[in-house]
């Protein structure tokens, strides 16, 4: 994935931050197909979506990517829309698949009425404002009819990240040269932890604003804030956290075509760390219901 330009029309965000824009993801169309099949080898998400949203539901994926959900959903009997910031990609599934609804639109202002749905999907969107969640976790309640669900997923301070953010292990094994550099003389791009004005972790640790990765605590609070009741609150990508944090060189777990190969030992690390809750996800779930 590639980063792209700063969102047009947000000119009030780059004022606020002028030096860590949002990104937007350029998509391959060619992993349309393989990027489907892994939401039948979703142990995480699949079994949430089957448990708390109904077949005969209105449901929106508010940034949908290249809308592997909203083609898995609608082949197994839902009823579903996809919404997508990148005009590019909702180019490329409007192509490959023109029996979607997949529309072009800003997660933070979707072209949608008021309570327009009886669930909104919303996964590994909302960390992506410098300004935090706020915007599109109050678009998504907008969007809910009374008594709706929505679905969101966010990255995971997790314990293992904690530890390496007290040991500023970002900053000095992955940044060693950009660390120095700031430190000592000073540079125009930002090191996140010496950068004010921003709310929780940020990654990466140097250069431009990616992603937020917020503690549970965090998380909650601000589903709460946006006027959402949490139903329940579950760690997510275990396996994930495992590749990103505790996988040195490559040496546990490989990557293929939208695939992890974990080594035996991997495998056993993941279920015994699972053990402790959110000691290593490398995202977490929220299900929370409009009032």
């Amino acid at each position: 994935m590639k980063k792209g330009p700063i969102f047009p029309g947000r000119e009030n965000r780059k004022e606020a931050y002028p030096m860590t824009p949002s990104v937007i993801f350029r998509w391959n169309p060619s992993d349309m197909e393989e990027l489907l099949a892994t939401c039948e080898r979703d142990a995480d998400l699949k079994p949430l979506i089957e448990r708390h949203v109904p077949k005969g539901s209105r449901i929106l994926e508010a940034g949908c990517g290249l809308a592997r959900w909203v083609r898995y959903m609608k082949d197994r009997g839902w009823n579903i829309a996809g919404l997508e910031y990148s005009r590019e990609t909702v180019g490329n599934v409007n192509s490959a698949w023109p029996d979607l609804d997949v529309r072009y639109g800003d997660c933070a202002a979707a072209p949608f009425e008021d309570s327009s749905f009886d669930c909104v999907l919303s996964f590994g969107v909302v960390e992506h404002w410098p300004e935090g969640p706020q915007k599109p976790l109050l678009e998504i309640r907008r969007l809910l009819r009374s008594g709706g669900i929505a679905i969101i997923t966010a990255p995971c301070m997790n314990t293992i990240r904690k530890v390496k953010r007290a040991l500023w292990w970002d900053e000095i094994i992955r940044f060693p040269r950009s660390t120095a550099a700031r430190l000592i003389k000073g540079k125009k791009k930002p090191m996140t932890r010496l950068s004010s004005g921003y709310r929780y972790h940020v990654f990466p640790a140097y250069g431009e604003f990616h992603e937020y990765r917020m503690t549970p605590a965090e998380f909650e609070k601000e589903v709460r804030e946006a006027g959402l009741q949490i139903v329940e609150h579950v760690p997510t990508a275990h396996l994930e956290g495992v590749y990103h944090e505790l996988n040195p060189y490559g040496l546990l777990i490989g990557y293929k075509n939208h695939r992890f190969f974990p080594s035996r030992f991997a495998a056993w690390l993941d279920g015994r760390l699972a053990r402790t809750r959110y000691f290593h996800p490398h995202f977490q779930a929220i299900i929370a219901r409009k009032p």
